[in-house]
């Protein structure tokens, strides 16, 4: 006698080699459900944090703008010598 699984869509010699089957697929599917909502959680927290560090950056910049344009207001001109160029910040935010 044969046994099939209708959850595999195949068929078994033994009634506990089918019912073994469809529990290591069980097995499979929620694992790899557990292993997808783990990274997806992990994905967003990295994500809340990436934004973060994007508003500190941006809230610096301007900051950093605001005392630039204070000290050109007062003193005309300032300059400084860049050895390593950060990505940041480009020619054009200088305009």
């Amino acid at each position: 006698m044969k046994f099939y699984s209708e959850k595999l869509n195949k068929v078994f010699d033994t009634e506990e080699q089918c019912v073994e089957a469809e529990r290591a697929h069980e097995r499979a599917i929620t694992e790899a459900e557990t292993k997808r909502l783990k990274l997806a959680e992990e994905r967003a927290n990295r994500a809340k944090e990436v934004e973060e560090l994007y508003k500190a950056a941006v809230e610096a910049k301007k900051a950093y703008d605001e005392k630039l344009r204070e000290f050109l207001k007062d003193y005309g001109s300032f300059h400084a010598t860049f050895k390593n160029v950060d990505p940041f910040f480009t020619l054009f935010d200088w305009f």
